[in-house]
């Protein structure tokens, strides 16, 4: 199961590879956008989310969220997301795991956030991305 920090890290990894240099970066307990990356003048932000709890003690420690739980998370996800967006001077995505859940609620809204130019970023339990609406 990825957590919010897998999904993270693999999306790190994928943009360094990609050219981007990577300007902030949060973990599941810290505040604010998960990743900032900088690439030729461009600024893209991204809202990650898990797969499952990954907060020691927590009632749903170590499994996967339910689909409702999802729903909040996309929602929120989106949310952010679009507030990048219309703050203008970044371009905003999402990271999510690449797994039934998740790819349901996306899969209602995959042509608006196309529209918008909102890159999903995809993270399969191997940590491979695969990325939807890619910046340029």
């Amino acid at each position: 199961m990825l957590t919010e920090d897998d999904v993270i890290d693999a999306v790190r990894d994928f943009l360094v590879r990609e050219g981007w240099a990577i300007t902030a970066r949060a973990t599941v307990r810290q505040r604010g956008t998960d990743l900032v990356a900088e690439r030729n003048g461009d600024i893209l932000e991204i809202e990650a989310k898990g797969a499952g709890s990954s907060r020691v003690g927590s009632a749903r420690y170590g499994e996967e969220f339910n689909s409702g739980q999802v729903f909040d998370h996309v929602a929120k996800a989106i949310l952010k997301a679009l507030r990048v967006l219309h703050q203008g001077g970044a371009r905003a995505a999402i990271a999510l795991p690449d797994n039934a859940h998740h790819r349901s609620q996306i899969n209602q809204v995959a042509q608006p956030l196309a529209d918008l130019s909102l890159a999903v970023y995809w993270v399969d339990e191997s940590k491979a991305v695969r990325v939807e609406n890619e910046p340029e």
